[in-house]
């Protein structure tokens, strides 16, 4: 008992030095500080699979502190309330033997109440609203960046309607951060599972598997979803609630996005079935990706994918 009271302190102990190493990393390497802060949350799941609850949170306070000691209690809370909630709720899922899918979700909604009370946060210790902050920084980029293209010869008309164009999207973003905070958590924990899932593997300790990602299949509401938002963002023209766009919006967004997932699914299934060699599937990906046309057409398969499944006609 006691040889396992001191393993559990030790390794308790270790993946605290490891947070508080990833929070420095985050706070002043700004490249390295992006991946720092997206594996965060990784001991402290580790800890909550491993050693229970009461280590885990254990191991935030501590990192915690540490954090507010070298960078101020402002970077401390920033960092403990980003993921800290996140990763105590997917160790426990996990010590739970939850299918990784239910631990997703709930690691989803975890991170994104985080990401909310991070928000409010923010208001009542800095006194600003760091999303409407960061609409106006871009919006000065926007316009320091059509000065400088005027400068190099650039027609100044186009210019102007390429500025015009994104300041209209940049309009539009404030109503759809709902729908980005929920693609941004389900990432968050999406990639906290895989990170944390190969961790233990090196430690003799397997997760379940995801459903292999050319089998992905979305529910077929996800298409009713996507088409209630457009329908309420067309609504909004000609009965002026206010809400209704931005829910529509919302909406057509989220699920969207879950149709470009599918296609690509649908893509992986096809590339496997005939298959083709891993650089080729590589090329193919990266040239979708960055095509709009193709991203489109992959758009409308995802679509159609989740109504009438291709893969078995």
């Amino acid at each position: 008992m006691r040889s396992n009271n001191t393993k559990s302190m030790v390794e308790g102990a270790l993946l605290a030095a490891i947070n508080i190493i990833l929070s420095i990393i985050a706070i002043y390497m700004p490249i390295l500080g992006t991946f720092a802060t997206l594996i965060w949350p990784v001991p402290i799941v580790i800890l909550g699979i491993r050693h229970g609850l009461k280590t885990s949170i254990l191991s935030i306070v501590v990192a915690g502190i540490f954090v507010a000691i070298l960078s101020g209690p402002f970077q401390a809370v920033t960092i403990v309330v980003s993921f800290g909630l996140m990763g105590i709720v997917m160790g426990r899922a996990l010590k739970k033997n939850f299918s990784p899918f239910k631990v997703l979700g709930v690691g989803s909604v975890a991170s994104l109440v985080s990401k909310v009370a991070l928000v409010f946060l923010t208001m009542i210790m800095m006194g600003i609203n760091p999303l409407t902050e960061e609409i106006t920084v871009l919006k000065e980029s926007l316009s320091l960046a059509g000065s400088f293209y005027q400068k190099m010869g650039m027609d100044p008309q186009t210019v102007e309607t390429t500025i015009e164009s994104f300041t209209r999207s940049l309009d539009l973003l404030p109503l759809i951060i709902p729908g980005i905070f929920i693609m941004a958590s389900v990432l968050d924990s999406f990639l906290t599972y895989v990170v944390t899932k190969a961790v233990l593997g090196r430690m003799g300790q397997k997760l379940e598997d995801f459903t292999p990602f050319w089998l992905w299949r979305f529910p077929d509401y996800t298409v009713a979803f996507f088409l209630l938002g457009n329908l309420l963002t067309l609504l909004e023209t000609y009965w002026p609630v206010g809400v209704l766009k931005s829910v529509g919006l919302n909406l057509a967004l989220v699920f969207g996005f879950t149709f470009l997932v599918q296609g690509f699914s649908l893509l992986a299934f096809y590339l496997g079935k005939y298959n083709v060699g891993k650089p080729f599937r590589l090329l193919i990906v990266f040239f979708v990706l960055f095509n709009p046309l193709f991203l489109q057409i992959l758009f409308f398969a995802g679509l159609f994918d989740i109504l009438f499944n291709f893969r078995k006609i």
